[in-house]
């Protein structure tokens, strides 16, 4: 947008840009470069398609996830928790750059993560379970838990954000219209009874639905 400065108008206006240059009203054309993208480029454009491909089919979980930090930081959840995993959880080269599910962080906070964690496929999902931290500074009994698994064939998840209390150890996440034989990758988090409090998310391994 472009802004009066010193009585000259600055800034973008249409496709047109008006700048100072050695003391000078300089105004141009804005337009595409012709130049073929370096490889460096064409990575960081695959690994941002990957991160955000990703995050849209989990977007309701990561913006409860994420949503302590982006109001810590005046930002959108989405911003953070993009920073993060385009930062950390992918792999490989162009033009085979992936997701490293081992890496990915679902949920950002100071909550002591879950201990003792196990993921089974029993009839009707995928059964989570955790140690109750009993006495574990930071935890409460009444932490709910977050749950997630993501079907990479299927660019699809399931998960639930405010599941079972800490005190019970475990809880169903239901899997619905899912076939079974599916490779899932997993994740559980918790994040206290008023929502003032969250752990980061820990990566629970895979599991064949």
């Amino acid at each position: 947008m472009a802004t009066l400065k010193n009585g000259h108008m600055q800034g973008k206006l249409g496709r047109t840009t008006t700048y100072l240059l050695n003391g000078k009203l300089v105004t141009r054309t804005i337009g595409q470069s012709k130049k073929p993208p370096s490889i460096l480029q064409k990575a960081v454009r695959q690994r941002t398609k990957v991160i955000t491909k990703f995050s849209n089919s989990i977007a309701e979980f990561l913006f409860v996830g994420y949503g302590l930090e982006a109001r810590r930081l005046g930002q959108h959840p989405q911003n953070p928790s993009f920073a993060y995993n385009w930062k950390h959880a992918t792999r490989g080269v162009f033009p085979s750059i992936r997701i490293d599910f081992t890496k990915v962080l679902l949920c950002f906070g100071e909550m002591p993560v879950p201990e003792g964690l196990s993921v089974v496929a029993v009839e009707g999902g995928l059964t989570f379970s955790w140690a109750q931290q009993d006495h574990v500074s930071g935890t409460h009994w009444s932490d709910q838990v977050m749950l997630l698994a993501y079907f990479p064939k299927l660019k699809k998840a399931a998960y639930v954000t405010s599941g079972a209390a800490r005190y019970s150890g475990t809880a169903l996440l239901p899997i619905f219209d899912i076939a079974h034989g599916l490779l899932a990758e997993t994740y559980i988090a918790f994040i206290s009874n008023d929502g003032k409090s969250i752990s980061n998310s820990v990566y629970t391994g895979k599991v064949t639905w």
